[in-house]
This record gives C-alpha cells, sequence and structure tokens, in this order.
C-alpha cells in the first residue's frame, strides 16, 4: 500500500506541474489531467480500497498548491468525486471482475 501511495504522490505531482507550466501554454482548453486520474484510479482499483480516496487527496492537495483558489477547495472536490463515485460502483454496478493495482 505504500508502494502504491508512493507512486502516486510522483504521478499526480508531475500531472500537476504539466498541467500547471507546461500544458497552458499549447492548450486553449485545458483538462484536468489530475481529476482524470483520480477518477480512472477510483474507476479501476478494488471496492474494498480506500487507494482512490487517498489519491484523490494527494492530488487535491497538489492542485491547491499550485492553484490560485482557497486551499482544501481541490481537496473537497477530489475527494467528494472520489467518495461519489464509490458510492455509485457500490450501489450500481455488480463486478464480475475487478483489477488489482
Amino acid at each position: 500500500m505504500i508502494k502504491k501511495i508512493a507512486i502516486s504522490i510522483l504521478l499526480l505531482y508531475f500531472l500537476t506541474l504539466l498541467q500547471t507550466s507546461f500544458f497552458v501554454h499549447f492548450f486553449v482548453f485545458l483538462p484536468n489531467f489530475v481529476l482524470l486520474s483520480i477518477i480512472l484510479i477510483n474507476l479501476v482499483e478494488d471496492q474494498k480500497s480506500n487507494f482512490g480516496i487517498a489519491s484523490g487527496f494527494i492530488g487535491g492537495f497538489f492542485l491547491d498548491l499550485f492553484s490560485e483558489n482557497y486551499i482544501g477547495s481541490y481537496i473537497l472536490i477530489s475527494l467528494l468525486l472520489s467518495i461519489f463515485i464509490k458510492l455509485v460502483i457500490k450501489e450500481y454496478i455488480q463486478p464480475k471482475f475487478s483489477f488489482k493495482l
């Protein structure tokens, strides 16, 4: 678990740096790569694991560090998004298989 969290910290930090400093100069409409990766992590991981919620917190923290908004706004958005995805998958989707991250 610690290895997965360390890899997600590096990945989300790298995506945040690319999004806020590099991709801004090339795209007119810039998708939020950190939130997209949080969505993908929550969709792919096992239902019983809380790694998606931890990655939501980490991604929101990095977005808050590099943004001009209030501290905690992206953390709240990404945590609520992670919890919402977990609840929808738990209630409405009956998986026949699961991926192990």
